[in-house]
């Protein structure tokens, strides 16, 4: 039999079609007969014969193998163009699966080339409601891609009725899941909340309108955002959208909008009823109604939160806030409201820093007094040393650099003092500084902090032009690697100021 089955398929090969068709029709096996035609009818289809593949297709005489065999006419016909033909040949295929994939192939491709008529009458005649829909949901993003909006909105409804059609409640859902991203997508967000709403399972629901809601608020459209958010059932993803769509109002200058949606935000926040849950998103809240300008109730809300570390975490982000703003007398009360001695000695620092950054050097002074971390403290007083050495007072520069408690910290304040003397013409006191900055280095007992402030002293002599001292210096450094970069870096610092001596002359 398998002899005969592949002299047939060589008969057919080298065109010997009615040769190939009379063999064929002899063989006693009904399954091998149906096979065989089958085979022929391939045969012919890749040659072009669609006609004759077609005759010989009806001739099998099982129904799998005829489905099967007009389904591979049909694909044919569309990837050569002939939709019409195809459209013919699908409804010919008694299998329902097979008859629903060739119809979808054929609206798909008849979709691409811009036939949409002919594309939604082939996706209309298919049976699986599942495959329906989908077939209908690409063919309305085909439209929506060449300006046809008005035909999109009809499509993305049938794909939306034929979406109801399917008897599973979860491939129902996707399939509208599916179909709500795809009408976001084309900025059909009207028909998206509808598509949306008729999902029955929750964790697929909030999900999608959560994206709508994003995407309106997005485009600007926060009544639809609005509308969307406030049907999210999960109080945390309603919370945050509604925070998010705060924002995106904050950011278009709708203050007042703003501030009702943040209002919704902390409303839904509170229904949250795992603790732990709700003191993070109430934490997210604080520190965007912050970022917003939202001072007053960024601080009532951060009260709010239970869990200590959240708390202080949303104080900190406050103050930041703050500080970005220039309210530093306000950022200061916030991070002194910190309960976290850690957190709060990283807000008074980014405070004194920006206090340097303003000029506003006294304060900056007190604040960074304020800290309680040692390390933190030293380098928000290394920062307001080295500024105010930049800035040409010397005698305070020194006097703080000095107060530091951490040694490397101290060494490389009074070394970037050296550096801004000597640059002012201060040769004499700059060599002090340096000299000053050298012994504490030598003192710290630990290797590897001891190799820091010494590489950070040869770095700041080789800007400050003494190359030959700073080589000095990298060569007491212990470790052999660190040494090395210390040395590369002064090679660079010297070649850059041989540029500008080169430049000047």
């Amino acid at each position: 039999m398998r002899r005969e089955l592949s002299d047939i398929i060589a008969m057919v090969k080298v065109g010997q079609f009615d040769l190939a068709l009379q063999a064929a029709q002899e063989i006693e096996d009904a399954w091998v007969r149906s096979e065989a035609l089958r085979e022929i009818a391939k045969v012919m289809v890749e040659a072009g014969q669609f006609d004759l593949a077609l005759q010989v297709a009806q001739k099998i005489e099982s129904a799998w193998s005829r489905s099967y065999a007009l389904e591979e006419i049909a694909e044919a016909m569309v990837e050569a163009g002939q939709f019409d033909l195809a459209l013919q040949v699908a409804q010919k295929i008694e299998d329902a699966r097979s008859r629903s994939l060739a119809l979808m192939e054929i609206a798909e491709a008849t979709a691409k080339a811009g036939q949409f008529d002919l594309a939604l009458q082939a996706a209309q005649e298919i049976e699986d409601a599942w495959v329906r829909s989908e077939t209908l949901k690409e063919i309305a993003e085909a439209m929506v891609k060449v300006g046809q909006t008005e035909r999109a909105n009809q499509a993305f409804q049938l794909a939306l009725q034929a979406a109801q059609e399917i008897e599973g409640a979860g491939v129902r859902s996707l399939a509208l899941e599916g179909i709500a991203v795809a009408m976001v997508e084309a900025g059909q967000f009207d028909l998206a909340i509808q598509a949306a709403q008729e999902i029955e399972d929750a964790w697929v629901r909030s999900p999608v309108l959560m994206e709508i809601a994003e995407a309106t608020a997005k485009a600007g459209q926060f009544d639809l955002a609005l509308q969307a958010a406030q049907k999210i059932e999960d109080a945390k993803s309603r919370s945050l959208v509604l925070m998010k769509i705060a924002k995106a109002m904050v950011e278009v200058g709708q203050r007042e909008r703003a501030n009702q949606a943040f209002q919704f935000a902390l409303q839904a926040a509170q229904k949250i009823e795992d603790a732990w849950v709700r003191s993070e998103t109430l934490k997210k809240i604080a520190e965007a109604m912050a970022k917003a300008g939202q001072f007053d109730l960024a601080l009532q809300v951060a009260q709010e939160i239970e869990a200590a570390s959240d708390r202080s975490e949303a104080l900190k982000g406050i103050a930041e806030a703050m500080v970005e703003a220039g309210q530093f007398d306000l950022a200061l009360q916030a991070a002194q409201k910190i309960g976290s001695a850690s957190d709060r000695s990283w807000a008074l620092r980014g405070i004194a820093e920006a206090m340097v950054e303003a000029g506003q050097f006294d304060l900056a002074l007190q604040v960074a007094q304020k800290i309680e971390d040692a390390r933190s403290r030293s380098l928000a007083l290394r920062e307001i040393a080295e500024a105010m050495a930049e800035a040409g007072q010397f005698d305070l520069a020194l006097q703080i650099a000095q107060k530091i408690e951490v040694a490397w910290h101290r060494s490389s304040a009074l070394a970037e003092v050296a550096v801004a003397m000597a640059k002012a013409g201060q040769t004499e006191r700059a060599n002090q500084a340096f000299q000053l900055a050298l012994q504490i280095a030598q003192k710290i007992e630990d290797a590897e902090f001891r190799s820091l402030a010494l590489w950070d002293i040869a770095e700041a002599m080789a800007k400050a032009g003494q190359i030959e001292r700073a080589v000095e210096v990298a060569e007491m450094i212990d470790d052999p690697i660190e040494r090395l970069q210390a040395l590369a870096d002064i090679m660079v610092a010297k070649r850059k100021a041989g540029k500008g001596e080169a430049g000047r002359e």
